[in-house]
């Protein structure tokens, strides 16, 4: 009888700490929200839009009207066919330009009037630098790897992607290779951005709500750390910032200077589409120091004509010269020369790792975004992860009870045979 009350002991005490263990699992161990971050069976890699952005550099100098940029955006369409994308080629002519086009692929979402664009552009231009800036000459030629190969690099590895996804966006997104970004220097008769001028004002239909993303100039920010020879002129920051110049909260100064009219719509987009990219990137853990979401004063890339046409959207830019104030000798960028090549962003981040992980970066937000804008009400995988997820706590709620319950009959038992045997021995 006392060798059974021993073991019945020993059992008890071996179902507490069982119990406890599954209790501070459960409590410890939360069941991860998968409506916010569903499964997906890829990402995107840093190190694949650092071979896209090396390819784009081998077309040569990618210059509007020449042999270099067609070819360019003729492998872009490919890449995206073999994706399963059906490709529009967007043709436009300008004063400057007699044969631009703008690559775009669209994936469906459940709203056809909600967009979301995500663009680079895919031409490149060399011209002398200040004081004497825009002044164009034959031997001027640069492969365009930073301003923005990296951009164009970066939103095919994203297509890729969401391709291997197959997920419903909420959203209908576009993506978006623009022709003729680049001002043609101080000889021509027009400014650039002119490929996204031209979707702005002739592909997005009436009463149709757009949010732009900017990818144009990034790789080299955080975790990019800032070079030894660039500390020693007097950059006394660890790392590159990746900025986020978005439609602005506080300061609209710089649009409403060149004739925009802010109205009430406007600025609450704006003001969503900051706490969103904040959001992301606190989710990702990204440092606030060295990516930051701040009003965009500066226009000066395709998010600009977005904006100025009513928009919310966004510019994610890495090192970028004169960025904050003249003289900033953190920010010396190669853009527009014929130093803008891999070899030099290799140089400048300390290798091709860093350059990836700069770029990586950059594709967790978008990625991220996209992955936040899925439709789960109409995916099924989606919603299959959803179920799953929901009858998971469920189970570890009944997996409690039960526990409980058997340790508190079991206890009972105990506590019945420990009677029995104190009034055996009293009798």
């Amino acid at each position: 009888m006392i060798a059974n009350s021993m073991r019945n002991r020993m059992v008890l005490f071996i179902l507490f700490i069982f119990l406890l263990s599954f209790l501070q699992g459960s409590i410890g161990n939360p069941v991860k929200n998968e409506s916010l971050a569903p499964e997906v069976t890829d990402w995107p890699e840093g190190s694949t839009a650092y071979d896209n952005l090396v390819t784009m550099t081998q077309f040569g100098y990618r210059q509007i009207d020449s042999t270099a940029n067609e070819n360019a955006r003729d492998w872009i369409a490919s890449e995206l066919e073999s994706y399963g994308y059906q490709v529009e080629r967007q043709s436009f002519t300008t004063n400057e330009c007699n044969n631009c086009q703008n690559i775009v692929v669209t994936i469906n979402g459940t709203l056809d009037d909600e967009w979301i664009v995500v663009g680079a552009h895919h031409d490149a231009i060399c011209y002398s630098p200040p004081p004497l800036i825009g002044l164009t000459y034959p031997t001027c030629t640069s492969s365009g790897a930073y301003d923005d190969a990296t951009g164009s690099g970066a939103l095919l590895e994203l297509a890729r992607t969401f391709a291997q996804w197959n997920i419903t966006p909420e959203h209908t997104w576009k993506l978006a290779w623009w022709d003729y970004e680049e001002w043609q220097g101080s000889g021509s008769s027009e400014g650039g951005g002119m490929g996204s001028l031209h979707f702005v004002e002739q592909q997005i239909p009436e009463d149709t709500n757009v949010t732009y993303l900017n990818l144009d100039m990034f790789a080299l920010n955080w975790p990019v750390e800032m070079p030894t020879a660039m500390q020693l002129t007097g950059c006394d920051e660890d790392y590159w910032t990746l900025y986020m110049f978005t439609s602005p909260v506080e300061d609209w100064s710089y649009y409403e200077d060149r004739g925009l009219e802010v109205t009430e719509q406007m600025e609450a987009n704006a003001a969503v589409l900051q706490s969103q990219l904040t959001e992301i990137n606190s989710n990702l853990s990204h440092p606030t120091e060295w990516v930051r979401v701040i009003d965009d004063t500066k226009g000066n890339s395709d998010h600009y004509n977005f904006i100025m046409n009513g928009y919310a959207a966004t510019w994610l830019r890495g090192q970028h010269q004169y960025i904050i104030e003249e003289g900033d000798t953190c920010e010396q960028t190669p853009k527009h020369a014929q130093t803008d090549s891999v070899t030099t962003l290799n140089t400048m981040a300390g290798g091709r790792t860093n350059v990836e992980a700069g770029l990586q970066t950059g594709l967790d937000v978008i990625a991220t975004m996209a992955l936040w804008d899925r439709n789960s009400t109409s995916d099924e995988s989606a919603g299959e992860v959803i179920t799953v997820q929901g009858g998971k706590g469920v189970t570890s709620i009944i997996a409690i009870l039960g526990m409980l319950i058997i340790t508190t009959v079991f206890c009972l038992a105990i506590w019945r045979q420990e009677k029995e045997i104190f009034s055996g021995k009293n009798t």
